[in-house]
């Protein structure tokens, strides 16, 4: 009986343990830190200036012509692009306006397109341009605007204010007219007509009229 009281006791026990261990809390689960929001790049592009939408102007004795680049993937090219750009504004600016004076001086001269060709005249004019402003286009000021291109890819896009001195245009203008002048003598002394010979010698004097000007009035 006695063994019995204690095998009973001694269960009552175990069965005591085996609650209050099954009644202790368990412990916190550790805590899970977030992942840090992803950054996020602001891009603050400033306000386009006044100047990107000027019309070539003379002030000071030079004209100001603003080039634009095309979307590129590095700064340098975005710059190169819009300064070639802007070169080429200047030669096809300065061209139209030597095509008109070309056209209108030949006309109050008589002459036909035969014997002055505006066209022609105008782009060997051009050429003695673009080697002009190759070397003294000047550039200003710069505006940078991140766009992106018909790829989808993101890239810079220039806009860029050059100078050139209207006296370097001027130069231009007189070194073309000056060559067609003598061209225009030469062929007047190898003529054998005496239509042909007045119709040389008149292209002569409206030539020597053209150098005496600039292309830039």
């Amino acid at each position: 009986m006695k063994q019995l009281l204690t095998q009973l006791l001694v269960g009552l026990s175990l069965i005591a343990l085996i609650g209050c261990s099954s009644s202790e809390p368990e412990p916190p689960a550790p805590a899970v830190e977030e992942a840090p929001a992803p950054s996020v790049e602001v891009e603050v592009v400033s306000a386009r200036p006044e100047w990107t939408m000027n019309e070539p102007d003379v002030e000071g004795g030079v004209m100001s012509f603003v080039g634009l680049s095309a979307v590129h993937a590095s700064e340098k090219n975005a710059r190169d692009d819009a300064r070639r750009n802007a070169t080429d504004a200047v030669v096809q600016y300065l061209g139209t306006l030597a095509k008109t004076k070309f056209e209108q001086a030949s006309v109050s001269y008589g002459l036909s397109s035969e014997v002055v060709d505006p066209t022609t005249s105008t782009r060997n004019f051009q050429k003695q341009v673009a080697a002009n402003v190759a070397r003294r286009l000047k550039t200003k000021k710069w505006h940078m605007e991140r766009e992106s291109d018909s790829s989808g890819k993101r890239g810079y896009k220039y806009f860029v204010l050059a100078t050139v001195p209207v006296a370097e245009m001027d130069k231009a203008f007189q070194q073309t007219a000056k060559k067609n002048m003598e061209d225009a003598q030469k062929k007047a002394k190898e003529a054998t007509t005496a239509q042909a010979k007045q119709q040389q010698e008149q292209a002569a004097k409206f030539w020597a009229d053209m150098q005496n000007q600039g292309v830039v009035e």
